[in-house]
């Protein structure tokens, strides 16, 4: 009787046994078929980190702060005038600037008269020159036969000589007066263009004193302070476009094998969680390891060297509809999967940038308003003359 129950338990261990060891190895046969499907055409990685660019400002001429537009967090438009330093030199500067080139004008316009001055001169010359010639023509045969008298002969030979060389004297000097104005009007003389640039070069510092965006983004780091004196080069604050990030993922060079640019990547954000998946796509491969460009890069020709891992900084892209939706900052932590199963492109960058990356506007406009002050003045000096 005692046999029956032992053999009873027996069968239920072994049905037991037979049933862990079949669903062990139904997971070991899905987790295989996992990694042959998945797993194996994946690179993953957690030390990964939102990246972007933080555009330090700074001032283009030197000056005292007399207003701050914006702070920290504030978003700002291209173009917004963010800082304010004191204009008072630099409208004096701009001033006096005009009034070198008002004069300059007037100098250049009396260059201009003086030419046509010695030409009218010049021609009365000719008219004294062929005076004399024709007296001295008319007595040079009569002074042989008694015609005229010598002394009379001797004055009308010195006047000829002298109308001779009073209009050498004066076509040497037109060609001089000609010589500093010839292809040149007023507004293109060397003198006008010369006093020209000297009003643009005091009307741009005059419109440096305004700063401002050169992009679009969020204001950080603000350091400028009311009052304070600022050199050029000094950072006052900076922009960070959180529309234009990226992600640099840092894998292992055991794993970069198989990684390509173009190839198609997954990632999570530890700040909204699995619930918001970002997409994007391989853009570039560092082409250096993070240890290199430390700031103190390893010496490794140590005798206690030992061997590590290095990791390589891999680019990638984020969808600017995608940070629209759900804004990301810079340095925030990703969790990066690569799928590397199409391995059909290049590791490295081919040279094919036809435009820069990014470009501003505003500081080609800093100019564009002095033009027609400059012609204003030209034409308020140049008077009524007409060339």
């Amino acid at each position: 009787m005692e046999q029956q129950p032992t053999e009873n338990n027996n069968k239920k261990r072994n049905k037991i046994l037979v049933f862990t060891a079949s669903g062990f190895l139904l997971i070991g046969v899905i987790v295989f078929i996992y990694w042959a499907k998945v797993l194996r055409f994946e690179q993953y990685t957690d030390d990964a980190y939102v990246n972007g660019n933080m555009v330090e400002l700074t001032p283009q001429v030197p000056g005292i702060v007399t207003s701050i537009n914006v702070d920290n967090t504030d978003y700002v438009e291209e173009g917004q005038v963010l800082i304010e330093l004191d204009e008072t030199d630099y409208r004096f500067a701009f001033e006096m600037a005009k009034n070198d080139l008002a004069e300059t004008v007037r100098s250049v316009v009396q260059m201009f008269i003086r030419v046509e001055e010695l030409r009218a001169e010049l021609e009365q010359k000719d008219a004294e020159l062929f005076k004399t010639e024709k007296d001295y023509q008319n007595r040079v045969n009569l002074v042989g036969v008694g015609g005229v008298s010598k002394e009379e002969f001797e004055h009308v030979e010195a006047a000829y000589v002298s109308a001779l060389s009073s209009r050498k004297e004066t076509y040497h000097a037109l060609q001089s007066a000609i010589a500093q104005v010839q292809n040149t009007t007023v507004s293109t003389h060397p003198n006008v263009k010369r006093g020209a640039d000297s009003v643009k070069d005091a009307y741009v510092n005059l419109q440096r004193c305004a700063i401002l965006a050169p992009m679009s983004g969020y204001v950080a780091q603000r350091s400028a302070q009311l009052g304070e004196y600022v050199n050029l080069s000094e950072p006052l604050l900076a922009l960070i476009p959180l529309d234009e990030l990226w992600v640099d993922a840092n894998y292992k060079e055991t794993q970069l094998a198989k990684v390509r640019i173009g190839q198609s990547v997954k990632m999570k954000s530890d700040l909204y969680g699995r619930s918001v998946v970002f997409f994007g796509k391989i853009i570039g491969i560092n082409p250096g390891t993070g240890s290199v460009f430390s700031a103190l890069p390893p010496q490794n020709a140590t005798g206690n060297w030992i061997k590590i891992v290095q990791r390589v900084p891999v680019r990638v892209s984020l969808d600017p509809q995608e940070l629209k939706n759900n804004p990301l900052w810079l340095g925030l932590s990703m969790d990066v999967t690569v799928d590397i199963h199409d391995t059909s492109s290049e590791m490295l960058s081919e040279p094919r940038r036809a435009k820069p990356i990014y470009k501003t506007k505003i500081y080609r406009e800093q100019e564009k308003g002095v033009y027609p002050i400059i012609e204003q003045i030209i034409q308020e000096n140049t008077g009524n003359y007409e060339p």
